[in-house]
């Protein structure tokens, strides 16, 4: 039977990575990845010149169970011996369901196989590529799945927003987060990321605003507050706008000379700003 050196090297180091990597995610290890890799590398070496040398099933089978225990112990320090334990033995069992894949994967192929020390066949594609693929499509449905379900779960929770300000209007997507209790001057703060920021003033002196410098920067009633815990705290640029509509099944809330901050932090890619329920309740509601 004729065998591709280059496919045992690489479903070795294919497989190898991605058993570690399960381990990893299960286990929360945060593995570096150059572990997992030189760990692979190992597994791989040892798979190439495992044919080359005739052993019987017992010694072959020691042999793949200290390769085994080495390559777990190369991608983290266990902190006991009970840890050790767990994460070799998620090892096994991810083992002994991907091996279960590639003879599956390999029966509908019809490809003749021969196992010495490695699984060998005569198949002219590399087996772990059908493996990495199928693995991906399971990401991506499970993502899509997250997706989806994310959706129906907040969807409740999620409004069209309309900001105008010197006649000048910006569309964005609110999420209502009740934990969004920020204030000034007794009335509920929007917050805002810094992308919708610069539509609404694409005009506007910045270095003035990291200078600190608020006097005829653009911004209505502008100015610092802090913001955070007693343990944590930092500043946010808070001004006026003319108004801010909240839209949603066909009712309007409207505030005028609404309060946003302005936020550091990156939000979600679903929404643009975090609307405030204290906000929302001070304003006007049009049906």
């Amino acid at each position: 039977m004729e065998v591709y050196i280059e496919f045992v090297i690489l479903d070795n180091l294919i497989i190898n990575y991605i058993l570690l990597n399960l381990v990893n995610l299960t286990l929360k290890l945060n593995a570096k990845k150059s572990l997992m890799l030189i760990s692979s590398l190992t597994g791989m070496i040892v798979a190439i010149f495992l044919p080359l040398i005739t052993l019987n099933n017992i010694v072959l089978f020691v042999i793949k169970i200290f390769l085994g225990l080495i390559m777990v112990l190369i991608i983290k320090k266990p902190k006991d011996f009970k840890s050790f334990i767990v994460e070799f033995g998620l090892f096994l069992t991810y083992t002994f369901v991907l091996g279960g894949m590639c003879f599956g994967v390999m029966f509908m192929l019809n490809a003749k196989t021969s196992f010495s020390g490695v699984i060998l066949y005569n198949f002219e594609i590399p087996v772990s590529l059908f493996i990495l693929l199928g693995l991906f499509y399971l990401k991506f449905m499970i993502k899509l799945i997250k997706t989806i379900r994310k959706k129906f779960t907040f969807n409740n929770f999620y409004y069209d927003v309309k900001v105008t300000n010197n006649n000048v209007s910006l569309y964005l997507n609110g999420f209502l987060d009740s934990g969004n209790q920020l204030e000034c001057d007794g009335t509920g703060v929007m917050v805002i990321n810094y992308a919708s920021f610069l539509k609404l003033y694409p005009n506007i002196d910045y270095q003035k605003l990291i200078m600190g410098n608020l006097q005829n920067c653009g911004l209505k009633n502008a100015k610092f507050i802090n913001v955070g815990s007693a343990a944590n705290t930092g500043k946010m640029l808070i001004f006026n706008v003319d108004e801010l509509e909240v839209i949603t099944n066909n009712k309007t809330v409207k505030l005028n000379n609404a309060k946003l901050g302005l936020s550091k932090s990156r939000f979600n890619s679903d929404f643009d700003c975090l609307l405030s329920p204290l906000a929302i309740s001070q304003g006007e509601l049009n049906v």
